[in-house]
């Protein structure tokens, strides 16, 4: 479990005070961002639905899709690229080829179509192959018939079936050729922009993702990561098996040939569920703290899970976020009270580490993480340190009584029969609260 080490409820003007650095303050962001949460990473199928009328599915270089079903089940499955029928056009069995050159001669100058002769090694006979393929059966009936007409009424059509990959396919190929270390298997790059160069080669272990709802528009399969969102995303959130979230569900292939969910969300979205998730404490101004340390954390860790496809995960690992389910007004109010607003350290966001519980110290953070911030220095916790009980301690100068000294022992005894006296279950103690309750 990561530790999280540095502040708790604390502005980090409080935190550069302490420190002693002059060169801190805050900085807001213009254009928010969108962040990137890696919702699961090995899910063999997943439901996704909305209170909406419908759900909508987006994919790089597509129309949008209006599914006309609010719930859809989405899994993966390998590639299969469609299979396209072709029809040619042959006279066959010539006994040989002297035959076959004077038949391709005459058809050559009768129909000005092209003609090629070719042995049949399957049955040592000869044949003539006759124009271009055509692509439908209608086409491949006219030309027949037009064959015939010019006295070549023993055409064959020939139907050939194949398969022809899609050019999604052949771009994912080319990604996957330079992917490096990503771990995403679907297509996330527009088709055709592709830098890479070689040839047109099918990766024979491609996967897609597979949409199926109750329509025939929410039926389809693609190389690209697909998209899920509501029509009114603010209003009726989309759903991850059940669980609510804001903005987009992103859904693609992984490595792993499994699927990778991602909550694709704005910045100001993602915190409505990260503030209550990470700080129970019911004070405006501590959520507004733990509002911008949550947003200055998440700035500064975007691309942290690149390879995998997005930014963070929802757990401890970031920052834990449970979505919708876990929004209340306090947090939002925080939220929005310092909307844009991240801690920097010289024009620099900074690694805002918190932690739920300090035990009275925080720690300089090169004895926790790998790296060395200056302005991460270990300092006492306002609510936990010796400072903030000092006004409840009790002082004296005396000596406090050794009770093993026999001088002390009748403070032992008086000392054992009050602690007796005040026990909850002694008869005497029930007379002494009935008396005080008589008299008040």
């Amino acid at each position: 479990m990561k530790a999280r080490l540095l502040f708790f409820s604390l502005l980090a003007t409080i935190f550069f005070s302490q420190s002693g650095l002059g060169s801190g303050g805050f900085y807001y962001l213009g254009a928010e961002p969108l962040v990137r949460i890696g919702l699961t990473t090995n899910a063999s199928s997943v439901s996704i639905m909305t209170a909406d009328t419908q759900l909508v599915a987006y994919s790089l270089d597509e129309t949008n899709r209006y599914l006309a079903t609010n719930r859809v089940t989405v899994s993966a499955r390998a590639y299969r690229p469609p299979e396209i029928e072709n029809y040619r056009f042959e006279i066959q069995n010539l006994p040989n080829a002297n035959d076959a050159d004077e038949l391709a001669k005459n058809i050559r100058e009768d129909t000005g179509e092209t003609a090629l002769v070719s042995i049949d090694p399957a049955t040592n006979t000869w044949k003539v192959w006759i124009g271009a393929v055509k692509n439908t059966t209608e086409e491949a009936g006219v030309y027949k018939t037009m064959l015939a007409e010019k006295g070549f009424p023993d055409v064959v059509i020939v139907t050939e079936r194949k398969l022809l990959p899609s050019e999604d396919a052949v771009e994912l190929s080319r990604q996957l050729r330079v992917a490096g270390k990503s771990e995403v298997r679907s297509l996330i790059k527009a088709t055709g922009t592709s830098n890479v160069v070689g040839p047109d080669v099918v990766n024979p272990n491609l996967r897609e993702v597979i949409v199926n709802g109750e329509t025939e528009t929410a039926k389809y399969s693609s190389l690209k990561s697909v998209s899920f969102g509501s029509l009114n995303e603010r209003l009726n959130p989309v759903r991850l098996n059940g669980k609510a979230y804001r903005g987009k569900l992103e859904v693609f292939v992984n490595s792993r040939g499994t699927l990778t969910v991602v909550n694709v969300v704005p910045l100001e979205d993602y915190l409505l569920g990260v503030v209550p998730a990470e700080l129970g404490l019911p004070h405006i101004e501590a959520q507004k703290a733990q509002a911008i340390a949550a947003r200055t954390y998440a700035v500064a860790n975007v691309d942290t899970y690149g390879t995998k496809g997005f930014d963070m995960v929802p757990t401890v690992w970031s920052q834990v976020y449970k979505g919708v389910s876990i929004e209340t007004k306090m947090g939002t109010l925080a939220v929005n009270a310092t909307r844009g607003m991240v801690a920097t350290y010289e024009g620099k966001p900074i690694m805002a580490y918190f932690t739920s519980t300090c035990g009275g110290r925080t720690e300089d953070v090169e004895n926790v993480f790998a790296t060395q911030e200056p302005y991460l220095r270990g300092v006492e916790c306002s609510l936990e340190g010796h400072r903030h009980f000092e006004p409840f301690l009790i002082k004296t100068v005396r000596t406090p009584a050794k009770l093993r000294n026999e001088e002390y022992l009748e403070l032992v005894r008086l000392m054992s029969l009050l602690k007796w006296i005040l026990a909850d279950d002694q008869p005497i103690h029930r007379r002494l609260v009935r008396r005080r309750a008589d008299r008040g």
